[in-house]
């Protein structure tokens, strides 16, 4: 699960939005990774990403952040 920090998550997390996770010193760890479904889970978002077909794949990734990242963010 996913907790934003932005005002209108739904805007960011639209299907086939590109995503990144970042380390703590903003660096690319990995990404693009295209949205393929979401939904809204109490406070936090669920989200598929497209070519990811199980959890263990990103399970390294938690903790980390998410961003949209370039000109033209949706946030």
């Amino acid at each position: 699960s996913v907790f934003p920090l932005v005002e209108n998550p739904g805007a960011v997390f639209q299907p086939k939005a590109q995503l990144f996770v970042l380390n703590e010193a903003r660096e690319v760890l990995a990404g693009p990774l295209v949205v393929a479904r979401r939904r809204v889970y109490h406070r936090e978002w669920l989200l598929r990403f497209a070519g990811v077909t199980s959890r263990d794949a990103v399970e390294p990734w938690r903790g980390h952040r998410i961003a949209v990242l370039g000109t033209h963010a949706r946030a």
